[in-house]
């Protein structure tokens, strides 16, 4: 008997030095997704090189089903497209990029009112499951086959009840928004440019609230939808009360306010002043009411004043008094960093104008930032490196100059060229990106399930196209601003 199992165990251990004793490892829930449509699979592993040198000799992996790898000498990386199969055979990309799952019925799924889903995320052993109310987001795009979704995640499937959800540097709520990008070709325009604004501005008062933010974070995802991968997402917190630390109504007294610019009536570009307002209704001149809301009443009174100042309001007036109405350093980082970006609808639309407290200046908060840095909102390229962007405030905060306002915003662009500007900062942003998703195969299996415009040129010229604007960009500026 002992003589058998000697047998055995050299036979074993001859067996494993010519297999180089292979190996199954299990994927964890939710980390990964299975296209069978489009034959992908993708799997998050934030640490590869931790499984890989654990379990040397990786020949399957277990997902819905065990996947065998084709060509077990090829180390598994970020890198490259490994062939796996069952019965039918997939291509298996690995991601550092948390991992979406959202299921709902798409016939049903509309911009105007949510419908009851499920959701998923994924990122680094961090696995979070949720019903969810969603909805179509957008205006032009909702023309796009890739579309964009409003999230609010609750209690139940009545969804009467909201429920806050934390994700990894991002804040605990229960809105959320996935924008697919699928008018910006490389898909790291809107990302680079809200990084760049929370990076450059800081909120006035926040000695008093440390923990408000000057916009909204946002994080890259890889989203599937009803099992079918719909590639790279930004998810995205919302702008709103709580994300900006504004003071809370006490009863029927205002303190924080809060007002988006909606639509293009004429308020937002500060072109047009009415006579009167209606607090009846959340919407006026342009602008949509997001807080408060009391009692379902408006309170327009100082959005009004200050629109009337800026619009009607004579030369001596509005230099004496509109430090009063709007922070001024505010504004001066808001108009370099629209013009640098070259942000065109950010100026009569999509941005949002915020009051900390009573008796405070408005401020301003930009928002959706995808017509940026040369192309416009329907992705199309708008190759203008020599104009200057402004609307009525910001004109006639240039024209008037009131407290040496030109000096100020020179000064302003100086010390930002010098650090967050320079070239070299804002092209190793881009560098970052655009690398990241080339080495990582993140633009080969975005353009495998989507063909447009990232498809009509090569990576290469469109981001050449995009350094070559930049650069033009920047030089014209200096000179704009050197001439105040």
């Amino acid at each position: 008997m002992k003589k058998i199992y000697h047998t055995l165990l050299i036979t074993c251990t001859l067996l494993c030095g010519l297999t180089s004793c292979a190996q199954e490892i299990k994927a964890e829930k939710g980390s990964y997704g299975i296209d069978k449509k489009n034959k992908i699979i993708v799997w998050h592993q934030k640490d590869l090189d931790a499984v890989v040198t654990e379990n040397k000799n990786i020949t399957s992996i277990q997902f819905d089903e065990n996947f065998t790898l084709k060509n077990t000498s090829k180390r598994l990386s970020y890198s490259e497209g490994f062939t796996v199969g069952n019965n039918n055979e997939y291509t298996l990309y690995i991601t550092k990029l948390p991992i979406i799952h959202i299921k709902l019925d798409s016939d049903k799924l509309t911009r105007d009112s949510r419908i009851v889903g499920h959701f998923t995320y994924f990122n680094n052993h961090d696995y979070i499951e949720n019903i969810m109310g969603v909805r179509q987001r957008g205006n032009l795009s909702l023309g796009f086959p890739k579309k964009s979704y409003d999230i609010e995640f609750s209690a139940d499937s009545t969804l009467n009840e909201n429920k806050d959800l934390k994700f990894k540097g991002m804040r605990s709520d229960d809105d959320w928004i996935l924008d697919g990008m699928y008018n910006e070709p490389l898909r790291l325009r809107s990302h680079i440019s809200t990084n760049l604004w929370t990076t450059i501005h800081t909120p006035y008062y926040a000695e008093k609230e440390p923990k408000a933010k000057s916009g909204f974070e946002v994080k890259y995802v890889e989203l599937f939808r009803n099992n079918e991968y719909f590639g790279v997402y930004q998810f995205s917190e919302s702008v709103d009360r709580k994300q900006l630390k504004l003071k809370k109504s006490e009863g029927d007294v205002v303190h924080g306010e809060l007002y988006k610019a909606n639509s293009y009536d004429g308020g937002p570009d500060f072109s047009k002043a009415p006579e009167k307002f209606n607090n009846l209704f959340p919407h006026w001149n342009g602008w949509r009411t997001e807080y408060p809301l009391l009692n379902y009443k408006s309170h327009f009174e100082n959005l009004f004043a200050l629109q009337n100042l800026v619009v009607k309001g004579t030369d001596d007036a509005f230099i004496k008094e509109i430090a009063n109405h709007i922070k001024i350093e505010n504004v001066i980082d808001y108009y370099i960093f629209i013009n640098t970006v070259r942000a065109t609808d950010n100026l009569g639309k999509n941005y949002y104008l915020g009051k900390y407290d009573s008796n405070e200046p408005f401020f301003i908060i930009p928002w959706d930032l995808d017509g940026v840095l040369g192309i416009i909102q329907d992705g199309k390229r708008e190759n203008f490196t020599n104009s200057v962007l402004g609307n009525g405030l910001l004109n006639r905060l240039l024209e008037l100059n009131p407290n040496g306002y030109k000096e100020k915003v020179k000064a302003r662009w100086m010390a930002l060229r010098a650090t967050d500007f320079s070239n070299k900062a804002l092209q190793s942003r881009i560098d970052k990106v655009y690398t990241n998703f080339t080495e990582e195969k993140i633009y080969e299996r975005e353009q495998l399930v989507w063909q447009n415009k990232l498809n009509e040129k090569s990576n290469t010229e469109h981001y050449n196209y995009l350094k070559s604007f930049l650069e033009e960009r920047l030089l014209f500026l200096d000179g704009h601003f050197k001439a105040l």
